[in-house]
């Protein structure tokens, strides 16, 4: 269902939301997609499309084929079974559409079959973005995008074919019918892939396209193509995978979605005699997995899916850094500690503090050395500790460097872990106030390869924008003006609403100033606009939370 800047689930007949379905359509963003005016052409469809599917509600039952056509430089798909349609686009009357040689079964509009159901289309405007065609076969998917999308999604006709309707919790086509997958590109020009070819839809969400309809979510039904072969007819399958690329060790499960009500399965790959077959690998690499299924009239073509069984990551490598309103925090204050892994956790165990994600609050209401961890984990299994110590203090420690000029300033121990850090984690104000400074104390290590560069960049996080002053330097709070020796001033400075600071490790690059391996450096950071030399945080927000990201070599 085409959507705005939310998306929308696929509803159901009751006009329930299918949890089953994936984010269903269009976000229309920003300014309109200006196109070529010859890509609107297509939007003549829109006419014939009505005009036919008038003329075809006296139509006799009959099942017709929709073809399938390909726009490369549009890169969209189109299907229609519209027959002025299709000598239209086969003569090139719209330029730079080809058939791809598929197509499935539909009934014409106005055929009269139990279980039909008419299927909906729209055109989406090209003043919203859009050039392209939408379908559904869901009733109040249709009445949804005629009332959230007026002007956007332009209805041409609410019967331009009909199709068989899926069961919404399993996704199964009714007997004689084939399931019609729909894959959408996931993009803002809002283009759908229509087919009942199970390995064309596998090689769309390799693409990147979203699956959508009802049933599994590796493999959803969004409509059924009826079949004009007899009831008696032997089945026709299309087996799907919970999941295309799991890792080894694990289980995932094989469904063959049949025509023609099989009685009996036989699976090649994995042991079961239903329509699920439960499947696992001890070695990574493609397997494929066939069934056959059976009914009075005979067998299946073997039908098979390819699944990307892949290696076990390795487990999360963490570093642990703390953001603090003072480098020495006094007792009773927050600390934040923030983890930065390679290797994506998926859960973290946290020792010291309490949390189930990535940043964990903690207190002291005790003077001294404290220790915190955190590990890792993933499929991979967990990762070693990372470590942090936070020296807590009974009274209120001097400023560092120059923050004394500051009436607050935040303060995060970072090592060298490239990362991003973001003020907003730290809740407590006044954080990183709208008068104050936040700093990032880095230390190059000893053994850091020289000519190697890294960058600093900074921007506003979760707040209007906001123009700031970042420096590089061996002070903290220091926001004098440059000296390339690093003993008067910052070895680097720059302004803006997005700024970025580049050095390098050893010796200059490309002009970069150079950071020497051993050495403690300091970002400084404070809301800063230059042409007016004054504050740039309205003080009646009281903070301006940034981030930064760390990009170290």
């Amino acid at each position: 269902m085409p959507s705005g800047s939310v998306a929308e689930r696929f509803l159901d007949s009751d006009g329930a939301y299918h949890a089953g379905g994936g984010d269903s359509h269009p976000r229309v963003q920003g300014a309109p997609m200006r196109r070529p005016a010859s890509l609107s052409t297509i939007r003549a469809f829109s006419t014939l499309a009505m005009m036919v599917a008038s003329a075809c509600v006296a139509a006799q039952t009959a099942i017709v084929d929709a073809i399938e056509f390909y726009n490369a430089s549009l890169d969209h798909y189109f299907v229609t079974s519209i027959p002025i349609e299709i000598q239209k686009l086969d003569a090139g009357f719209f330029q730079g559409w080809a058939r791809t040689g598929l197509s499935f079964k539909v009934y014409v509009a106005g055929t009269v079959v139990p279980g039909a159901v008419p299927v909906c289309r729209f055109y989406g405007s090209p003043s919203a973005g859009l050039d392209s065609h939408f379908y559904s076969a869901s009733p109040a998917e249709c009445a949804d995008v005629k009332q959230k999308y007026p002007g956007v999604w332009i209805p041409e006709s609410d019967n331009v074919f009909e199709v068989l309707f899926p069961d919404v919790a399993s996704g199964a086509c009714p007997a004689n019918s084939v399931p019609i997958y729909r894959a959408w590109n996931n993009r803002t020009d809002e283009n759908h892939r229509y087919t009942t070819d199970a390995a064309t839809q596998q090689s769309m969400i390799a693409k990147g396209y979203i699956a959508e309809g009802y049933g599994p979510a590796a493999m959803p039904v969004a409509m059924c193509s009826p079949s004009a072969v007899p009831v008696s007819a032997v089945p026709v399958c299309a087996p799907t995978a919970s999941a295309a690329a799991p890792y080894i060790g694990t289980s995932i499960t094989l469904l063959a979605h049949c025509s023609g009500s099989p009685t009996s399965f036989a699976w090649m790959g994995c042991t079961s005699a239903s329509n699920a077959c439960t499947a696992t690998a001890m070695a990574p690499g493609v397997q494929t997995y066939t069934v056959v299924a059976s009914n009075a009239s005979g067998s299946s073509a073997p039908a098979s899916v390819a699944v990307s069984w892949q290696q076990l990551p390795q487990p999360p490598v963490c570093s642990l850094f703390v953001t603090a309103n003072s480098d020495l925090p006094v007792i009773g204050s927050l600390a934040v500690l923030t983890t930065a892994c390679i290797g994506a956790p998926s859960s973290y165990t946290w020792t010291g503090c309490v949390s189930a994600g990535a940043t964990c609050p903690a207190h002291s209401m005790v003077p001294g050395l404290q220790s915190y961890s955190v590990i890792g984990i993933n499929a991979g299994g967990p990762g070693a500790p990372a470590s942090a110590t936070i020296n807590w203090q009974s009274t209120p420690s001097p400023a560092p460097g120059f923050c004394g000029q500051f009436p607050s300033y935040l303060f995060t121990n970072v090592g060298w872990a490239g990362a991003r850090i973001v003020s907003g984690a730290f809740s407590d104000d006044p954080g990183f106030a709208w008068n104050g400074a936040w700093v990032a104390r880095l230390t190059v290590p000893s053994s850091a390869t020289s000519g190697r560069v890294g960058s600093i960049s900074a921007a506003e996080y979760n707040g209007p924008p906001t123009s700031r002053q970042i420096t590089l330097s061996r002070v903290p709070c220091d926001f004098r003006a440059n000296d390339p020796t690093g003993v008067n001033g910052p070895v680097a400075t720059n302004f803006g609403i997005t700024t970025t600071v580049r050095f390098s490790l050893g010796v200059s690059v490309n002009g970069y100033p150079a950071l020497a391996p051993g050495q403690t450096y300091y970002v400084n950071m404070r809301n800063w606009q230059p042409e007016s030399s004054s504050i740039s945080c309205d003080p009646a927000r009281q903070r301006c939370d940034a981030f930064m990201d760390l990009t170290l070599p």
